[in-house]
C-alpha cells in the first residue's frame, strides 16, 4: 500500500472518530444537562411562543376552523357584493370571472343568470331585472 493511501485512511479514520464523538456528546446533552436514563420522555411536547413562554399544544388557542362554514355569517349576496374580476374575450365562447369563479353565458351567479358578456362588462338578469357589472380599469 502506498504512503498516500495510508494517509487517506488515517485522515478518514480520525474524521470518523471525531464525528462519532460529536454525535455521542450531542445526544447526551438535553437543555444543558445530561439525559437521565430513568427520566421519562414528556408525553406532551413543549412549545415556545414568540414571547419565549413555554407551554403545551393543549394550551394553544387556535381560533375558528377555517374549513367550517359558519351559518351565521352566510347571507344572500346581491349585485353590490359581486365583483367582475376579468373577462376572456372569445367571440364564440366568452367567459367572465365573477367573485373569482369562471362563468359563461347561461350560468347562475347568486340567483342571477349571465345573459351577456361584453368586452368590459357582464349583464346579469334576476326576476326580469337586468344588472350590469363593469370591469374595473386600473
Amino acid at each position: 500500500m502506498g504512503s498516500k493511501k495510508k494517509i487517506e485512511l488515517i485522515v478518514t479514520g480520525i474524521g470518523v472518530v471525531i464525528l462519532i464523538f460529536l454525535i455521542v456528546s450531542h445526544m447526551s446533552i438535553k437543555a444543558g444537562r445530561p439525559v437521565s436514563k430513568t427520566e421519562p420522555y414528556p408525553t406532551t411536547p413543549a412549545i415556545v411562543s414568540v414571547a419565549g413562554e413555554v407551554g403545551s399544544w393543549d394550551s394553544v388557542k387556535w381560533g375558528r376552523d377555517p374549513f367550517l362554514l359558519d351559518a351565521s355569517n352566510v347571507k344572500e349576496q346581491g349585485i353590490e357584493d359581486m365583483a367582475l374580476n376579468g373577462i376572456v374575450s372569445d367571440k364564440e365562447n366568452p367567459y367572465a370571472i365573477i367573485n373569482n369563479d369562471v362563468v359563461k353565458l347561461g350560468d347562475k351567479v347568486n340567483d342571477m343568470t349571465v345573459i351577456e358578456i361584453n368586452e368590459k362588462s357582464v349583464v346579469l338578469e334576476q326576476d326580469g331585472q337586468k344588472h350590469i357589472l363593469e370591469l374595473n380599469a386600473y
